[in-house]
């Protein structure tokens, strides 16, 4: 049976750059507003079977509760996992939605959530809807639409899957296993976590980057004051910054929601896909993955960060409505 999942994680847009930048907050409530615009547009294509993660938040049961007044036909489930406020109850979420053998999944959230779902979703297709503070990653597109367009590749995967492309991704190897990232992969100049959200650029040692697209906020930004790459360049940018580098090269990037931030910057470096970097760390420093620090990389640690072209595959919501249109899905009896 056609069935497509939904994840969205209740912290996405609440992190510390509510404090130090401008940025405002996705409220919970606009959220639920969200899915249940999603689950309008799953309803209207006439697929009844959806599966919403039942998050702490509550904002899948709310969703759910609300649609089930206004539509008593779909069938519209809640999943559970061993959720602890985590962002891996986002990857154990796609884990068990694989389970289920969902055509494709609806993510509400940030990078580093669409990050998570993405270690647990497979091969399973991804419409990843912003609702971060920095989106790189997901897109802008309206729940409504976003639903007609899972619902339409849910049903005929067939005639809308030339409309799935795969992403990029940065690997690297550490001794507690192999990590990834969407979008960027920094190296900090700390020793320990602190808060997980990266907004002082002054702290930034070195930065690999998917893409570099302008109009973007984030670190993501710093690439593209100087050399934009869109998702579908088979490359990534390698950055090393700091005022004692030899080069006087200054750039400003808005990294954040009212926050445009001035850095040295060396000559960028272009990675092709199944190419890597390599860097040795001076003293103790922090990895980040996708805006969020994660693991921290003793002085003397080499590593290598590698581009791949093996991320998840994400469903292009305009494109498929196109089709739908041209071939003449989108038509009713009435």
């Amino acid at each position: 049976m056609a069935s497509v999942g939904i994840i969205a994680n209740p912290q996405s847009g609440k992190d510390i750059r509510r404090l130090v930048a401008l940025a405002s907050s996705f409220s919970n409530n606009e959220k639920v507003l969200m899915l249940r615009r999603v689950m309008a547009g799953l309803a209207a294509m006439n697929l009844d079977n959806i599966l919403i993660f039942n998050d702490l938040g509550s904002l899948g049961a709310v969703a759910v509760e609300g649609f089930r007044h206004e539509d008593r036909n779909s069938k519209v489930k809640l999943f559970e996992v061993d959720a602890r406020g985590e962002t891996a109850d986002s990857t154990k979420a796609a884990r068990k939605l694989d389970e289920f053998g969902v055509r494709c999944i609806v993510v509400l959230g940030g990078d580093g959530t669409c990050r998570a779902v993405a270690k647990g979703c497979s091969k399973i297709p991804m419409i990843p809807l912003s609702t971060g503070t920095n989106n790189a990653f997901p897109f802008p597109w309206e729940g409504t639409v976003a639903g007609m367009a899972a619902a339409l590749y849910a049903l005929h995967p067939r005639v809308y899957g030339s409309e799935k492309k795969v992403t990029k991704q940065l690997h690297v190897n550490l001794d507690d296993g192999p990590e990834s990232a969407l979008v960027d992969i920094a190296i900090i100049k700390e020793s320990f976590y602190g808060a997980r959200a990266i907004w002082d650029i002054e702290r930034v040692d070195s930065l690999a980057l998917t893409r570099s697209e302008p109009g973007r906020l984030g670190l993501s930004s710093l690439g593209a004051s100087l050399r934009p790459i869109d998702e579908n360049e088979a490359v990534g940018l390698w950055l090393k910054l700091g005022a004692n580098r030899k080069s006087k090269r200054l750039i400003l990037s808005p990294i954040g929601p009212g926050q445009i931030a001035s850095a040295r910057v060396e000559e960028p470096e272009t990675i092709n896909v199944g190419e890597s970097v390599h860097y040795r760390a001076p003293d103790d420093r922090v990895l980040a993955f996708d805006g969020e620090r994660e693991h921290i990389l003793s002085k003397g640690t080499d590593i290598e960060i590698s581009l791949r072209l093996d991320g998840p595959s994400i469903l292009n919501v305009p494109a498929i409505l196109t089709k739908a249109a041209i071939r003449g899905d989108l038509k009713t009896k009435g």
